[in-house]
């Protein structure tokens, strides 16, 4: 199952490539900015945050008072939530939008769901580039350690392909999850230390919740991308392995459902 998988990735790599770049030149066709507004959003959310949190609640970090260094967090979280988010939340419709591919039998469904994640993927990259451009601005020493993006996105992909492949299934038999998956990103969001530290949650409740820090797949994301990004350390290799793993668990689990019930999706739509 798991080789049937990378056989998506690779035999399917031209298939996979023209619709993602159909996906992203679609998005901005007609506008005035286009790709720009991919920019603008983390942006936009990095202001709110950074003078709601950072100005108001007067959140800093621990070793680095400055509100620039608070920003430059908070922005690094943002633009990996945001692809995470992205992916999930457009695996809702994902097949219904194109069901006169899903109705051709020799089509490869599974791909769907991960056009969507692939183009969030690249979306974070140009939110990345922006990430660099901002720390050469303030001053920030560039580190070795942005090199190892690519060991990040694998578990990255892997855990939201695998989410996605099972959302997008369930959106074809009941349509109402287009809407639980929209608030349970949003909550998931809120519980997810991107614009708050770490300390703040793991302090929070008198630790009661502290678990959740660990179990959270998401935070163990960002606070590596922090790490090799914004600290020029290497990633926690605990985090990094429970990512892995159980983005490897949710792939192959998703792959397997889409598969099960892409056959009656035709019946359905």
């Amino acid at each position: 199952m798991f080789s049937t998988g990378f056989y998506t990735f690779i035999k399917q790599g031209y298939l996979l490539y023209a619709l993602v770049s159909r996906d992203i030149l679609g998005r901005y066709k007609g506008s005035v900015f286009g790709i720009i507004w991919s920019i603008v959003e983390p942006i936009v959310l990095l202001i709110i945050y950074t003078v709601v949190f950072g100005g108001i609640f007067g959140l800093r970090l621990k070793d680095d008072p400055r509100l620039s260094a608070y920003a430059l967090e908070v922005f690094c979280g943002i633009v990996v939530w945001l692809a995470i988010s992205e992916g999930l939340n457009r695996c809702t419709t994902v097949v219904l939008e194109n069901t006169s591919l899903i109705k051709k039998v020799i089509f490869p469904g599974e791909v769907l769901p991960l056009k969507v994640v692939l183009a969030a993927i690249v979306h974070q990259c140009v939110g990345l580039v922006v990430l660099l451009l901002g720390m050469l601005f303030l001053g920030r020493c560039i580190s070795w350690t942005w090199l190892l993006i690519p060991l990040l996105l694998l578990p990255q992909v892997l855990l939201t392909a695998g989410l996605g492949w099972i959302i997008a299934s369930v959106a074809v038999f009941i349509r109402d999850i287009r809407q639980a998956v929209a608030l349970g990103t949003l909550c998931w969001m809120f519980l997810t230390p991107i614009f708050y530290t770490e300390d703040l949650l793991r302090n929070a409740f008198n630790g009661r919740i502290a678990f959740w820090l660990t179990a959270n797949p998401a935070a163990a994301l960002i606070h590596n991308y922090r790490q090799i990004l914004l600290r020029g350390k290497l990633p926690d290799w605990n985090g990094f392995l429970y990512t892995l793993v159980l983005g490897a668990v949710l792939f192959l689990a998703g792959l397997w459902w889409f598969n099960k019930t892409k056959k009656a999706f035709v019946d359905v739509i």
